[in-house]
């Protein structure tokens, strides 16, 4: 990117000369020079165009230090309509539409990506976007294959390139000052965190076959490219259900559900405030369902203990289930939704029924003293990737954070699936002593669409 800031700002200063020398007049807009000049300006990808990208959308419009010169999405209308959309609000063909993500992969004049894909495309397509030598804005959930986050962490370290994993709430400040509270011992040395999310059955009123999505096959529509949607995961039957906002969650071909989808956001705080972002726990035992009918077969209810090794125990549920457990210290009229909760030996503080309690409302009106720990500040997520792709500065949510959190999904699925007790390295990322739960980590592939 430096490369191309040279040579613009060189073609500018050879411009500024020419004029001098044949005696022209020289006239350049005091914008050529400013922070929000061309050869300031970040130019990224959108890599899907569904509903997850209108909140890509909005911010990037903002931002006039930015252009989105591609987008692509395996949905034809999407990808026209997404295109048209910036182009509408640059007041020019400054959009360009892309059939196929390699295409916008091989463009010199794209700085960034934002792969905003279905759960099944988020790692393959950030492996080559680093290949590729673009900085990346990868949304949540991470992996559904835990050995393709290896290559991931090398590629993108390798490549020096900038990683903002797409999980929002190190960007709240509200979520921030939690932290701090919890890291400078505001409620004690910490025990035991609580971490609760949606499951498959949150939306199943939008599913259009109850109780978890069609089986029956039916014909592909025209619009969409379905084999780059389904892309490395092992074809199967096209439904009703299939590719829709739900399916993208909750079809375990492509997904490990709302478990990774959704509870990845608490559990990143979970992550802050243990100081954990370099590792997991090593322990996981617990309890769930899977559905046994639809196609919708990702975890259905959870509860699972874990186990760092510096002590903490940290309990991950579905909603359904933290609802009774949640209510035995902090009884208010329940929420449903996402929560976490750190305890420590003099009391608790957390997020939960949509809102941020305490066992104490006083701690929150701690300000910390001179000298206390504080915690990198991110003006909004999409800004602090922006910012950090012309800085080369760390992300809020870099990639070693977004593995190890991503990792806690997976063994906890593992857990549910298996009913025993999964042992984990975090040091040489592997299950212990499971052979069989080990297999759950990885997933076939189709050649075809191997881009890692």
């Amino acid at each position: 990117m430096s490369n191309k800031n040279v040579s613009r700002r060189e073609f500018i200063k050879s411009g500024v000369a020419a004029g001098a020398v044949l005696g022209l007049p020289t006239i350049v807009p005091g914008s050529v020079f400013g922070a929000d000049a061309p050869s300031n300006r970040v130019n990224v990808g959108m890599i899907g165009c569904g509903g997850i990208s209108n909140y890509h959308t909005n911010y990037m419009k903002s931002f006039a230090d930015v252009r989105v010169i591609g987008v692509c999405d395996a949905y034809k209308s999407r990808r026209i309509a997404k295109a048209a959309d910036f182009n509408k609000h640059y007041g020019g063909e400054v959009t360009k539409v892309h059939e196929d993500f390699r295409e916008i992969l091989g463009r010199a004049d794209v700085d960034a990506v934002i792969v905003a894909a279905h759960d099944n495309w988020h790692t393959p397509m950030s492996i080559a976007a680093a290949k590729a030598g673009k900085d990346v804005y990868c949304q949540k959930p991470l992996s559904l294959d835990l050995g393709r986050t290896s290559i991931l962490r090398k590629v993108v370290n390798d490549n020096k390139r900038v990683f903002q994993f797409g999980t929002q709430y190190r960007s709240m400040t509200m979520y921030r000052q939690m932290v701090e509270l919890v890291r400078n011992g505001y409620i004690g040395k910490l025990k035991h965190i609580d971490v609760w999310c949606r499951n498959v059955q949150y939306n199943a009123g939008s599913y259009n076959v109850k109780p978890y999505g069609s089986a029956v096959e039916i014909p592909v529509p025209g619009d969409l490219n379905f084999d780059a949607w389904q892309g490395p995961a092992q074809m199967v039957p096209y439904t009703v259900d299939r590719t829709t906002n739900w399916g993208g969650y909750h079809c375990p071909e492509t997904s490990l559900g709302f478990i990774a989808g959704c509870g990845i956001h608490p559990l990143g705080i979970a992550q802050w405030g243990n100081k954990a972002d370099n590792t997991s726990p090593i322990r996981y035992k617990g309890k769930g369902t899977v559905p046994t009918e639809g196609i919708y077969r990702t975890l259905e209810t959870w509860d699972v203990m874990c186990n760092y090794e510096n002590g903490v125990t940290l309990r991950v549920m579905d909603h359904q289930t933290a609802k009774d457990v949640v209510a035995k210290y902090n009884p208010r009229q329940w929420h449903d939704g996402d929560g976490v909760v750190f305890h420590g030996e003099d009391g608790w503080i957390g997020e939960c029924w949509g809102a941020f309690h305490s066992s104490d409302k006083m701690i929150w009106k701690t300000a910390l003293k001179p000298g206390e720990e504080r915690l990198p500040v991110s003006p909004e997520h999409n800004r602090n990737f922006i910012d950090c792709v012309k800085s080369r500065a760390e992300t809020i949510c870099p990639v070693e954070m977004g593995i190890r959190c991503d990792t806690i999904c997976h063994m906890v699925d593992a857990a549910v699936r298996t009913g025993r007790t999964i042992k984990w390295d975090p040091k040489k990322e592997q299950i212990i002593g499971d052979d069989e739960a080990a297999k759950l980590l990885s997933r076939p592939y189709r050649s075809k669409w191997k881009v890692w």
